[in-house]
């Protein structure tokens, strides 16, 4: 499904999840639109279920998606300076790689961080 804009989904019951979009908002304001994923209709968009319980999940125009640290790193190169180099670096090679191991298992302690509530646990696989 192709969008008008990128879009970045988070986890609307998680109170991590919830606070971090709304500082993201504040300070970055990226050039997305930032959307609960329990607000849309996942089999629309092409996502599947599962991708919405391993990390936030980034689309682009093209209906594209990415999990994780990656979709949170394509986001901020949309941004403004500094943020646009900051995901950059995300991306550069040997970071990617780092994040792309760390990023489940982030996403799945995310209940242990401040702010957590109990919609913040992951049940276990």
């Amino acid at each position: 499904m192709r969008h008008d804009r990128p879009t970045f989904l988070f986890d609307a019951d998680c109170g991590v999840c919830q606070d971090g979009t709304d500082r993201i908002r504040e300070a970055i304001n990226p050039p997305v639109d930032i959307v609960a994923w329990q607000s849309i209709d996942l089999d629309e968009w092409g996502i599947p279920d599962s991708a919405v319980h391993e990390g936030p999940v980034f689309v682009d125009e093209s209906g594209r998606y990415i999990i994780g640290p990656l979709g949170m790193a394509q986001m901020l190169r949309r941004s403004r300076a500094p943020y646009r180099f900051i995901g950059a670096g995300m991306l550069a090679p040997g970071v990617r790689h780092v994040l792309k191991a760390i990023g489940p298992w982030m996403y799945a302690h995310r209940g242990y961080l401040p702010g957590a509530t109990d919609a913040c646990k992951v049940p276990a696989a």
